[in-house]
């Protein structure tokens, strides 16, 4: 996998949190029909560009688009 595959996969996974909202890492995987390894991968590369954001309840990992808000 280089940089431009994992490029591609991150906007597949970001295309598929805001059309269909917050979804957990299973939901993710299925919807964006990708493999594990390209999941987590494209997580990682929207994290750290501030793409997204997550939230851990009852040991479920929730995935979403990170919204700047303006108070």
């Amino acid at each position: 996998m280089n940089k431009e595959e994992i490029g591609n996969i991150a906007g597949i996974v970001w295309r598929t949190l805001n059309d269909k909202g917050p979804l957990s890492f299973e939901g993710l995987q299925r919807e964006a029909q990708l493999d594990i390894k390209s999941v987590c991968t494209a997580i990682g590369w929207l994290a750290r560009e501030n793409k997204i954001e997550f939230d851990e309840q009852n040991g479920i990992s929730t995935f979403y688009v990170y919204q700047e808000k303006y108070y």
